[in-house]
């Protein structure tokens, strides 16, 4: 996958060209590719202070604190914490201060979470939301306090001079893990299939109101 990627970057394509040629998520084609500048460094170069005199020294590489595209990439980390990370293309800052009427520095920064969990978002119908103020200059955060199992999308954008939020970036979705619950009533289904138990022990919890809640 990943060298159809590279060759596809090398003609010219962006991300999100390369993801709707192959088919795949925005956000699994961003993980590739990074995944892959990460694992491929620049060449080695030769410096000195004259030709009998050289030493070969190896760069060293490290993650560019913004890429050349506009992206935001969200990421699975445990059943209740995701992680975001995104980089602004010049045209988007331009296009920003020209809208805003001031520097693109001195525009606060903000994170909008969406509980999408089972719809289809269209930007203003998700479950809830909720909004973090960034820091200045920064570029990736970790998002915490999450219910499990739920699917999230997240807006990277600032605000207006009214105080509402305004949507700059959007990312592609992504899913909390399952709880430690979940895995342990699976357990419990396990045990008393095979061992001489008379009745499922989960049933202890079950209520007439879990038969109303939307299954996933």
């Amino acid at each position: 996958m990943i060298e159809d990627i590279v060759k596809l970057k090398e003609k010219g394509l962006t991300l999100q060209e390369i993801a709707e040629k192959m088919n795949l998520s925005l956000g699994k084609v961003q993980y590739r590719w990074n995944k892959y500048r990460q694992q491929h460094p620049p060449a080695d170069v030769l410096t000195g202070s004259n030709d009998t005199d050289k030493t070969k020294v190896r760069e060293k590489w490290i993650m560019p604190f913004e890429y050349e595209e506009a992206n935001v990439c969200l990421m699975p980390q445990t059943a209740n914490s995701l992680y975001a990370y995104w980089s602004f293309s010049d045209a988007i800052k331009t296009l920003a201060e020209h809208h805003f009427r001031t520097n693109w520095e001195q525009l606060p920064n903000v994170l909008k979470i969406y509980d999408v969990t089972d719809i289809l978002f269209y930007g203003h119908n998700a479950h809830r939301t909720f909004e973090v103020d960034l820091p200045p200059m920064t570029n990736n955060w970790f998002i915490h306090s999450l219910e499990p199992d739920r699917t999230y999308i997240v807006d990277i954008g600032t605000r207006t001079f009214d105080g509402s939020f305004f949507t700059l970036l959007r990312s592609n979705p992504a899913e909390t893990g399952r709880s430690e619950m979940g895995t342990s009533y699976d357990s419990k289904i396990e045990r008393w299939k095979h061992e001489n138990v008379s009745q499922p022990e989960w049933l202890e919890n079950f209520s007439t109101y879990s038969y109303y809640q939307k299954i996933r």
